[in-house]
């Protein structure tokens, strides 16, 4: 046999497989995606002004990282953008972590943390939720007594959310720390009304954010992604970066959203509304939920409520949700919040179907 080493990479099981939504009619609430198009010229004034070398030459990325550190006020040495968040998760893992290494993340959270973890044969202990919806922090303390690595905290949280303030990371980044241990904020949710953990960064030199323009800026067909740390971290986790980090499409998109940022805001203000209201219609069918800072809620229905059912019937209507996830959250599935207007459309629909 050729291939001598990762031979365990057989025993990964990772498979191409279209989900069969209806992208164009749907509603899409199942992805924590943008449930709402952007408008059909935003390609057009994306291209505005670009000259006709665009397509025929190789990507030119200093200007995103400018505009990128002028909008975080972050030094741009301190910046390495990547193919979505889940490219500076597998970056991170890849050269910051030998086989055995041992890392920790929320549970459950995130697939490609576990797919990650097994690629590179790493000891992934998970910091699991209750049924109540909280995780332990003498979980995490656990794990920071037996020789850490990396912990990871995604802030907030999906599907179960959980969401630290600022006090609350700079008190496990300091636990982190007397650990020798690597603190990654994984902030993909950040903008719907997080904490901003980038100020740790000035405090501790075990700090890693990981943001995305996936969520909030709304465009993850773009797989742009970043991580932010110190320079001494970053002159180590940059030296692997491809060639390009990003194609010239996606540097153009990216640098338009920067230049438009009151659009982004303006979306994020917009879902932060609209999800209060669905949490306040979903009170009227006796529904609990649960969230308060991403683009997405996790709803439980009652005992003995056939939810699979719920799932399929909403499913025929072209209304797709994520769930019901494993015990002890059967009766629970997540969606994704969009405008008001679309929102509507799931309430009028699950009031139905429960009816």
């Amino acid at each position: 046999m050729f291939v001598k080493k990762n031979l365990h990479l057989k025993n990964i099981n990772r498979i191409r497989v279209s989900e069969g939504r209806d992208l164009v009619n749907g509603l899409r609430l199942d992805r924590n995606e943008k449930v709402d198009n952007w408008e059909k010229n935003i390609l057009e004034n994306v291209l505005n002004g670009k000259p006709e070398c665009f397509l025929s030459t190789y990507p030119e990325i200093s200007t995103l990282y400018e505009k990128l550190s002028k909008h975080l006020n972050v030094n741009k040495n301190k910046l390495l953008l990547t193919s979505g968040i889940d490219g500076s998760i597998k970056n991170i893992l890849e050269v910051l972590c030998n086989p055995g290494s041992n890392i920790a993340v929320l549970s459950p959270t995130y697939a490609m943390y576990q797919v990650y973890s097994d690629i590179f044969r790493l000891n992934l202990f998970p910091i699991k939720y209750n049924e109540e919806l909280y995780f332990s922090e003498k979980d995490i303390e656990k794990f920071l007594e037996n020789s850490p690595d990396i912990l990871f905290i995604p802030n907030p949280n999906q599907p179960i959310e959980s969401c630290l303030s600022i006090e609350e990371l700079k008190k496990i980044a300091s636990k982190c720390y007397d650990k020798n241990c690597i603190l990654v904020v994984d902030e993909a949710y950040h903008y719907f009304g997080a904490d901003s953990s980038l100020p740790l960064l000035d405090d501790f030199d075990n700090v890693i954010v990981l943001r995305t323009f996936s969520k909030a800026f709304g465009m993850p067909s773009i797989r742009v992604g970043y991580t932010i740390c110190n320079e001494k971290i970053m002159s180590i986790i940059s030296k692997p970066r491809l060639a390009h980090e990003l194609s010239s499409l996606s540097i153009a998109i990216a640098e338009y959203l920067l230049d438009n940022y009151d659009k982004v805001r303006e979306y994020c203000d917009e879902i932060i509304s609209s999800r209060e209201f669905v949490k306040e219609e979903l009170k009227k069918l006796g529904l609990k939920s649960h969230g308060y800072k991403g683009n997405y809620l996790l709803i439980t229905f009652h005992n003995g409520t056939n939810v699979s059912e719920i799932v399929n019937k909403l499913y025929s209507e072209k209304i797709y949700v994520k769930g019901p996830w494993e015990k002890p959250w059967s009766r629970s599935i997540t969606i994704t919040i969009g405008p008001e207007k679309l929102m509507k459309k799931f309430i009028e629909n699950l009031k139905f179907i429960m009816e």
